[in-house]
C-alpha cells in the first residue's frame, strides 16, 4: 500500500463531485450567482491550506467510510442540501468515475495526469475569485512538488492501492457506461473525466461526459 495515494483519491473524487454539482445547477437553471456561490464555498472548503497540509502527510488510505463522511460534509458546506437518496447516487458516480479512469490510464503515472485535469476544471469553476485560486494553485504546487520526482514504480504501487480501494465497489447504472464510452479515430489514449484530453498528431480534443441523473439532486436551504 502506497502512503502516497491519498491526496490522489481525494482531489480526483473531489473533482467529479464539483463537476456533477455543477451539471446539476446548469440543469436545474439554479441563477449564477447562486450557483458560483455554493461551488466557490465547497471549493473553499475542500482546499482549506490546514486540511491540504494534513492531506499530503505520508498515511494510509482513509476508510471508505470516513471518507463517505468527509465528501457528505463539503456537499453540505454551502446553502445546497441533498437528502440520503441524492447523496448515494452523488457518491456512487463520484467513484464509479475515477475507477473507470483509474483503469483506462495506459500508464500508472497517468493518474497525476488526470488528478491536473480535474485540478484544471475545478480552477474553471472560480476564475473570479482569485483568493480561492490561489488555495488551488498552491495545491497545484504540492502536486507538482511531490508526485513529480516519483518513479514508474511508485506511480505503479499508487494505481494499485487505487484499485484494491475500488474493487469492492460494483454498482450498476448502464446509463452511466453508456455516457462515458467516447470515439475518437486516431486517439493515443482515452481519459474519460473532466477536463478529458485525448491527443493525436495534430490537435488536442476535450471531451466532458454526462452524469444521468433520473431526479433533481439538489435542494435549497432558506
Amino acid at each position: 500500500m502506497s502512503v502516497r495515494t491519498l491526496p490522489l483519491l481525494f482531489l480526483n473524487l473531489g473533482g467529479e463531485m464539483l463537476y456533477i454539482l455543477d451539471q446539476r445547477l446548469r440543469a436545474q437553471n439554479i441563477p449564477g450567482d447562486k450557483a458560483r456561490k455554493v461551488l466557490n464555498d465547497i471549493i473553499s472548503t475542500m482546499f482549506n491550506r490546514k486540511f491540504m497540509e494534513e492531506l499530503f502527510k505520508p498515511q494510509e488510505l482513509y476508510s471508505k467510510k470516513a471518507l463517505r463522511t468527509i465528501y457528505e460534509r463539503l456537499a453540505h458546506a454551502s446553502i445546497m442540501k441533498l437528502n440520503q437518496a441524492s447523496m448515494d447516487k452523488l457518491y456512487d458516480l463520484m467513484t464509479m468515475a475515477f475507477k473507470y479512469q483509474v483503469l483506462l490510464c495506459p500508464r500508472p503515472k497517468d493518474v497525476l495526469l488526470v488528478t491536473f485535469n480535474h485540478l484544471d476544471t475545478i480552477k474553471g469553476f472560480i476564475r473570479d475569485s482569485p483568493t480561492i485560486l490561489q488555495q488551488v494553485d498552491e495545491t497545484f504546487r504540492q502536486l507538482t512538488e511531490i508526485y513529480g520526482g516519483l518513479s514508474a514504480g511508485e506511480f505503479q504501487l499508487i494505481r494499485q492501492t487505487l484499485l484494491i480501494f475500488f474493487q469492492d465497489l460494483h454498482i450498476r447504472r448502464e446509463c452511466f457506461w453508456k455516457h462515458m464510452q467516447e470515439t475518437v479515430h486516431s486517439a493515443q489514449c482515452c481519459l474519460p473525466g473532466v477536463g478529458n484530453y485525448m491527443e493525436d498528431r495534430r490537435r488536442r480534443l476535450t471531451f466532458h461526459y454526462v452524469y444521468p441523473f433520473e431526479n433533481e439532486i439538489c435542494t435549497w436551504a432558506k
